[in-house]
């Protein structure tokens, strides 16, 4: 019996060669879901459908949200998934997806294109805070498909999708669907046959991040829940250690994943962990969402993050690592264990920022206990004292500045607002005077970044301060409230406080409310969703604390 599926708003649909499944792809501009209403989604489109999947549902109408959870449901036990972004506009589909005039969809895609692709991505892999050896990702890309060491088609799927994303090409646009649907694909049968579940993990990641850039934030939340449950039950949260040593007992088989070959494998594996970490981090911090990797002083021991902070690529293949620095979570929180023996990378301190600002998240949205605010206090406090001043250089920020030289370090950028903006969070209903102490030294911190910035700088900052936005060729697509950017939410924050504040408090709040609001329209010329958010923010500004 077909498989059909008929569409009432959208008349696209694409068949599978081979096989009697059509699978939607809808093509409206503006996004289906809310991100803080994703439990209860509505979205813009209604699909009446035939579709005879699982048992029961042949012959009903559903919403679309449904038609969506079973085809991801059936994909689990048939890895035929193939599903379109959402958020993509100017996607024609007139040809089936293995052939046809599209040479998007033809069988191989031209080597020279292919080799483009892997090297943008790998100029660009930090945008997304991944790392890998890469002399010995290329190296792995010539073995064959049998070879252990072989790279999973999933994680090259998802690489050559990021390639097109990073090049910002509209002529890879239908590469782009191709890619996605292709890592989906594959993401599917290494997960039933738990094959190279690290690469699993490391794909599942970027299309998360491909997600999350394209501001569909229900997929990007749901995909960082895959490699979050992933990496725990392949236990990448509690690596006990930087070093190297061979397994000390024979290896179970049946274990998701065997021992480190080598030190840069344990080095990659690290960096996969923290890349998963930080993409949850930002994405439940969008969404509102709880985090699916929790961290602070009262997490379940059996989820308790002891792997540690990640070091260079290059520190772990010579072996410039060591177990007296073994750092992670428990030391943010715990400062009498931490030992500081050399500077942290900037990879380190960006994950670090991002626990602390998350426990700071989560705070406010709990009946929190007095000394959880004084731990995660005194955790921001002695951050912000180790971190390295914003025109240093170096993959530690440990090379000073020359002064008039040396320009602004967009890492640092991101580094030294997610603690400030922890103390805004933290203490934004604070009446108390360490309350407005810490809300104004964080205010001014805040503002003392914006103001090193040049108009060339903001270019730069690529999804670099939490912001999830689209770029200039997706401007057709409704601007989305949900949109969330750190300087943002700080100014929500101040503009509370600006409206409870009165004499030269409420002088300096508005004074330092332009600034950053100044910030937000320059970034709003590289982002011009950003615009919507600002004119926003300003009329609530006008409008006072009733708005």
């Amino acid at each position: 019996m077909a498989h059909r599926v008929k569409l009432v708003n959208s008349s696209l649909t694409l068949r599978l060669a081979g096989l009697n499944i059509l699978t939607v792809l809808p093509v409206k501009k503006t996004p289906l879901y809310k991100c803080r209403d994703t439990a209860a989604a509505k979205p813009q489109s209604t699909l009446a459908t035939e579709v005879p999947l699982p048992a029961g549902v042949a012959g009903v109408a559903f919403r679309e949200a449904s038609i969506i959870r079973i085809f991801r449901a059936w994909a689990r036990t048939t890895s035929l998934l193939v599903l379109a972004p959402r958020g993509a506009v100017n996607m024609v589909w007139n040809n089936n997806i293995t052939g046809g005039q599209n040479p998007a969809f033809s069988q191989e895609i031209p080597s020279r294109l292919r080799d483009n692709l892997i090297e943008t991505f790998i100029q660009n892999r930090d945008k997304c805070c991944f790392d890998l050896h890469v002399g010995r990702f290329i190296a792995s890309l010539a073995r064959p498909p049998t070879d252990p060491r072989a790279p999973h088609p999933a994680l090259v799927q998802s690489i050559l999708l990021m390639g097109c994303y990073f090049s910002r090409s509209p002529a890879l646009a239908d590469y782009e669907v191709r890619f996605l649907a292709q890592s989906r694909q594959e993401l599917s049968v290494s997960l039933a046959a738990a094959d190279k579940l690290h690469d699993y993990v490391r794909a599942s990641n970027l299309v998360a991040f491909f997600y999350f850039s394209k501001g569909m934030y229900a997929e990007a939340y749901q995909q960082i829940n895959h490699s979050a449950t992933m990496v725990v039950s392949c236990r990448l949260h509690q690596i006990a250690s930087s070093v190297w040593r061979p397994a000390s007992h024979p290896e179970d088989p049946e274990q998701f994943l065997l021992h480190p070959v080598d030190n840069v494998d344990l080095g990659e594996r690290i960096h996969t962990f923290w890349q998963t970490v930080t993409l949850d981090k930002v994405i439940a911090m969008v969404v509102g969402h709880p985090s699916h990797l929790p961290n602070g002083p009262h997490v379940d021991p059996a989820y308790l993050i002891k792997t540690p902070w990640p070091r260079l690529i290059q520190e772990y293949e010579s072996g410039n690592v060591s177990d007296t620095e073994n750092n992670s979570v428990s030391h943010l929180f715990d400062t009498r264990l931490a030992r500081f023996i050399r500077p942290e990378t900037l990879c380190g301190l960006r994950t670090q920022g991002l626990c602390i600002a998350h426990f700071a998240f989560h705070l406010s949205h709990t009946s929190a206990m007095p000394q959880d605010a004084t731990l995660l206090d005194n955790a921001i406090c002695t951050f912000i004292n180790i971190l390295p001043g914003l025109r240093n250089g170096g993959e530690s920020g440990e090379i000073a500045p020359t002064p008039g030289l040396s320009p602004v370090n967009h890492n640092l950028v991101l580094i030294r607002t997610l603690p400030y903006l922890a103390h805004l969070i933290l203490f934004q209903h604070g009446a108390d005077p360490i309350a407005r102490q810490r809300v104004g030294v964080a205010t001014q911190g805040i503002v003392a970044t914006i103001s090193e910035l040049s108009d060339g700088d903001y270019a730069e900052l690529f999804l670099g301060l939490g912001v999830s936005v689209l770029f200039d060729r997706f401007m057709e697509e409704a601007p989305d409230k949900d949109l969330q950017h750190l300087w943002f939410i700080a100014c929500e924050i101040l503009t509370n406080i600006f409206h409870h504040s009165n004499g030269p408090v409420r002088d300096q709040i508005h004074r330092d409310l332009n600034t950053v609001l100044r910030a937000l329209r320059k970034l709003s010329l590289v982002y011009p969703l950003l615009g919507f958010q600002v004119q926003e923010l300003e009329q609530k500004l006008a409008a006072g604390p009733q708005a």
